[in-house]
């Protein structure tokens, strides 16, 4: 079967079949009812019928998609999307960016080391995914799904009560993407907020970055060095144990850090006074600000223009930046 310059369908039924196609004559699919691997310059492939068969890809950016049954796909060096269908099938997107879309609870994903950034996404049900080797988004969709990371630094995507995320220790930089209230896990360094609802974050044990949504939110820092941004909203971000960051963007914005947590700082882009138990603050941004500290002996940071900055009774340092500043000591030996 010889195609031609527009976007042809290939209906091949026996392993004899040979499809030829020359570069750039379109985007071509093969629909086969036997085990087919892609020739040169063709891009998709669909498994047809009930039988067990498998399919393979081509240096191409491929679409594989199987049938009801168990079937094997396997991309090649694209960045391919491989979709199994209904049977428990085995992806293995090879080198490349992948896409793989499991739909059934025996489906399997196979990635190696090195093998680019992949997403594995589910369906409406519950779903068991893994990742692979490498950097992998995984998303099980509105069920309670299972989300297991592997070695990189993997993305997961939290939209149930149910969902569970297990990763390993020393398996990469993971991030959860939640749009419900969520506490990380064992082994999770970062969260993110997402959507437009009220929702509030925990971390854990480990140096977390925790970032809020544009609604309002809570942020509760864990044991680590932790990074809280609460976003646009009026935040409420309560510090812990370790040398936490406080970044302040909304005048209703609230940081709550106890006595002995740490040396903490604040980075704000308006106006800001130094709260109880916080030690030092930046002013960010390119706005005319001002900074005012606390009992502490803080360290009051300017950004590049005209700021004031007032000390309060500790041995300050205050530090004006490149705008023409006003820089009030306070009671104590400040500099």
């Amino acid at each position: 079967m010889l195609g031609g310059a527009g976007n042809d369908i290939f209906r091949v039924d026996n392993i004899s079949d040979i499809v030829t196609e020359s570069a750039s004559q379109g985007t071509d699919t093969v629909q086969s009812s036997v085990t087919y691997a892609l020739a040169a310059n063709v891009e998709n492939l669909t498994l047809m019928g009930v039988l067990a068969i498998n399919g393979t890809g081509n240096e191409l950016n491929n679409t594989l998609t199987g049938n009801s049954a168990a079937n094997v796909l396997i991309g090649g060096i694209g960045n391919d999307t491989l979709n199994g269908g209904a049977g428990a099938d085995t992806l293995m997107g090879g080198i490349g960016n992948d896409v793989y879309i499991v739909d059934n609870v025996g489906g399997n994903v196979i990635e190696n080391v090195n093998e680019g950034t992949d997403i594995v996404s589910g369906n409406g049900s519950v779903n068991t995914l893994t990742g692979g080797a490498g950097n992998d988004t995984l998303n099980g969709g509105a069920g309670a799904d299972v989300l297991i990371g592997g070695l990189g630094n993997d993305i997961y995507v939290i939209d149930s009560v149910g969902d569970i995320v297990t990763e390993g220790i020393n398996e990469g930089t993971d991030l959860v993407q939640s749009v419900i209230a969520y506490t990380l896990v064992a082994n999770l360094e970062n969260l993110t907020l997402t959507g437009v609802s009220a929702i509030n974050g925990a971390g854990n044990e480990l140096n977390n970055i925790l970032t809020g949504n544009s609604a309002i939110n809570v942020l509760i820092s864990g044991i680590g060095n932790d990074t809280l941004n609460g976003g646009a909203g009026a935040d409420t971000l309560i510090g812990g144990m370790g040398n936490d960051i406080y970044v302040v963007d909304n005048i209703g914005d609230v940081v709550t850090e106890n006595a002995g947590e740490g040396t903490d700082i604040v980075q704000s882009s308006i106006t800001y006074t130094l709260g109880g138990n916080v030690e030092n603050l930046i002013l960010t941004g390119t706005s005319a600000i001002n900074g005012i500290g606390n009992d502490f002996s803080n360290i009051l940071t300017g950004n590049s223009v005209v700021n004031i900055l007032n000390g309060g009774i500790g041995n300050d340092t205050l530090n004006g930046g490149a705008g023409a500043d006003a820089l009030i000591g306070g009671l104590g030996d400040d500099t």
